[in-house]
């Protein structure tokens, strides 16, 4: 009785480790493939730079101005629905906890507006601007093709204030 005992927990062993060995060899192949596939995916030199300044997923951009209207994104992007005629609805979204977002006049990008730190309010430093036209500088991020504007510094704007600069 005593042998088979211990043929069965010698048999479990070699089958562990032989499991062992398979799921290495098997991860060592999916490693093997996985940096294959990715050095034939790489790019030359020039692209990788150019990808590293500004490519979507790159991170923060550096600082910006941009003249814009402040929209709430959801109500813009379903109904078209920005100005004046649009504050109170705007506002209110604000309030119950939509972010807000700038909408840039010459290109109609939309940045998304992002606090300095987790937990705070990002529409707090533009809520008194709501429904006119701004003048917005501050850091710019983007990842995964949505840009972001961490707001230093905001100012109503006008075509012809910005003319006479």
């Amino acid at each position: 009785m005593r042998r088979s005992r211990t043929a069965l927990f010698v048999t479990a062993l070699l089958v562990m480790v032989a499991v062992a060995a398979a799921v290495a060899q098997t991860a060592g192949t999916a490693t093997k493939t996985t940096t294959t596939t990715a050095a034939k995916s790489a790019t030359p030199a020039k692209a990788s730079a150019s990808s590293a300044k500004g490519s979507p997923s790159s991170g923060k951009l550096g600082v910006k101005t941009i003249a814009g209207d402040i929209i709430d994104p959801s109500c813009w992007v379903m109904n078209g629905a920005k100005g004046e005629a649009h504050k109170e609805c705007m506002v209110a979204c604000a309030k119950a906890g939509q972010t807000l977002a700038i909408l840039e006049k010459k290109t109609n990008k939309v940045y998304i507006l992002a606090a300095e730190r987790p937990g705070e309010d990002p529409n707090k430093s533009v809520l008194d601007y709501a429904g006119m036209p701004v003048l917005v500088k501050g850091k710019v991020y983007t990842r995964g093709g949505i840009m972001a504007i961490q707001v230093a510094s905001i100012e109503p704007y006008s075509a012809a204030k910005a003319a006479a600069k």
